[in-house]
């Protein structure tokens, strides 16, 4: 019987590997056969080129450097909150907790917009302090700056440090550090000695999702850098390929992307697999706190978080009623929606409708075709004793950026016709399967790990088949989590734009690429019109998750 479980589990997994096969490993291959052949013959003089160029040089330093200060700042501004959050119990925490969770389904391009409504030198914040100052020039000059890149990738990424390192440091039992605290060490030196060390592999991981991250980021750099000398591997990735139409040196640039993605990706899987905190028993023992500084502390960090959090996202829904036009003057008004749902003429948000109904199916399909597939990929890698390997090579996806991917559909659509099929929708669909595939796998491959296989042998001993077992009782059993997983890959496609931006060339039409161009023709009402209604459409989502996670719980 265990012959014919792997038989099952390994052919339900044959069409997903196909199709992975096509989908990633297809546009990869078109990349590094652009870098490394020419002429039929391999070579690596296109790479050696690009790592001679000094701009070059400058920009992958500028890349590594933004990337690293902006995990070091989020894990700096987590710390305390993961404190505060996994040894106190207080009436927000779990509310605060799932609102960290929301930062997975903010589209980029929504922080893009906040930070310039609320951070702007005419922003929501410049003006209430030039109001309380007295005074015509804004005092806080942040945007288009090194300062408003690190501080809009905290933004995004802060939460998720917050939300790993509390789950881990709330579970740690509390003996080592009883036992060191009798002895006589102060509460710092048993923090530093006992707690920190414990820690400190989820800490890490934690820094390198968010460097991951950080380095593949492509709107914030693109718009919030404001210039040349901002310029990261993914920017200068687009420009090469969509400005300057050389995709040879677009190519060469993105095998140092890909290489070091994959370094960061091999190192955060090891150090989840190795330091898996099995500590289940002290959670329910959260003491509440006693003392006025405790109560001022977490007060005072709660505000904060919410300040951070929500004002630029608040700011985006006001600027969507209020409006600065000389031509249609300033106040309140609701022109914008006016114009977006068709009741007044707007050449800017003549598409809108059709970028809401392009963004709804293109996240349905692609949500469909990817948790179809990390559904079969998560069965026949639970099933493996040794399944770390299948696991990396699942996980790949995540170590090529969504610019590289779309490099490299843009290299394959170069022998496409333009009347194909598989021309315009259908590369952004399959570019965003594999963009979200990983993230649908992480979300059902820990459920899948951590089930009781006692039912399915069970049901063996009854005379069930495999196929049938595992219909009838495996995959019921996770169905919260499939349709959880369904619903996260719809919202992160929804709020995909960088591969989008790519291989949209005026063929294709969503909301994330429409706030982008009203950014850029600076008609922030119209933009912030278009952002609420995404900023809507992914609390909707937000909120289904996070309900079909506690059913999960349960």
């Amino acid at each position: 019987m265990k012959e014919k479980r792997f038989d099952y589990y390994t052919a339900i997994s044959i069409l997903p590997l196909l199709i992975l096969i096509l989908v990633f490993f297809l546009p990869l291959y078109q990349n590094l056969r652009m870098a490394f052949i020419e002429e039929g013959s391999f070579t690596i003089e296109r790479v050696e080129e690009c790592f001679q160029s000094a701009y070059n040089r400058q920009i992958l330093l500028f890349t590594l450097k933004q990337a690293a200060l902006s995990s070091l700042f989020s894990i700096l501004f987590a710390l305390p909150g993961a404190y505060l959050f996994s040894n106190y119990r207080f009436t927000l925490r779990k509310l605060i907790l799932s609102i960290s969770n929301l930062c997975f389904f903010l589209p980029s391009i929504l922080v893009v917009l906040g930070f310039v409504i609320f951070y702007g030198n005419s922003g929501v914040l410049n003006t209430l302090l030039m109001k309380m100052m007295k005074t015509s020039e804004p005092p806080l000059k942040i945007l288009y700056s090194f300062k408003a890149i690190i501080l809009a990738h905290v933004f995004l990424n802060f939460p998720i440090a917050l939300s790993l390192i509390t789950d881990t440091w709330s579970h740690l039992s509390q003996n080592q550090e009883n036992a060191s605290l009798s002895m006589g060490a102060s509460g710092l030196g048993t923090f530093i000695r006992v707690t920190l060390p414990r820690i400190l592999p989820v800490i890490l991981s934690a820094a390198l999702l968010i460097f991951l991250f950080c380095f593949t980021s492509f709107s914030i750099i693109l718009v919030l850098g404001g210039g040349p000398q901002f310029t990261t591997i993914e920017v200068e990735i687009y420009r090469l390929n969509n400005i300057v139409l050389d995709q040879e040196k677009a190519a060469a640039l993105s095998v140092y992307s890909f290489t070091m993605n994959l370094i960061c990706l091999t190192i955060y899987l090891l150090f989840s697999s190795l330091f898996k905190n099995k500590e289940k028993n002290r959670i329910s023992r959260l003491r509440r706190p006693t003392s006025r500084l405790t109560y001022l502390a977490i007060s005072l960090y709660i505000l904060l978080m919410l300040i951070f959090f929500f004002s630029p996202l608040v700011s985006i829904v006001w600027r969507s009623f209020y409006s600065t036009s000389q031509r249609y003057g300033t106040g309140y008004t609701t022109r914008a929606y006016r114009e977006l749902f068709g009741l007044e003429s707007s050449i800017a948000l003549a598409n809108t409708l059709d970028a809401i109904m392009n963004s709804i199916q293109i996240a349905i399909l692609s949500a469909c075709v990817s948790t179809i597939i990390s559904l079969c990929l998560a069965l026949w890698i639970s099933k493996r004793r040794k399944g770390g390997i299948f696991e990396l090579l699942s996980m790949l996806p995540m170590a090529i950026s969504s610019v590289t991917l779309g490099l490299g559909y843009s290299i394959l659509r170069a022998n496409i016709s333009e009347d194909s099929i598989l021309s315009g929708p259908v590369l952004v669909i399959l570019a965003h399967t594999v963009i979200i595939l990983p993230f649908c796998l992480r979300t059902l491959l820990p459920v899948l790990r951590s089930q009781n296989e006692n039912k399915l042998n069970a049901a063996y001993t009854m005379g069930y088949g495999v196929m049938k077992a595992s219909f009838d009782i495996e995959i019921p059993t996770i169905k919260s989590s499939i349709i959880r997983a369904f619903i996260f890959a719809f919202a992160l496609s929804m709020g995909e734009v960088n591969a989008t931006l790519t291989l949209a060339r005026g063929k294709v039409s969503t909301l994330p690429l429409q706030i982008y161009r009203l950014i850029n023709s600076y008609n922030y009402q119209s933009a912030c019109a278009v952002g609420t209604i995404l900023i809507t459409i992914t609390f909707i989502v937000f909120l289904l998750c996070e309900y079909l996670f506690r059913e999960g719980e349960r």
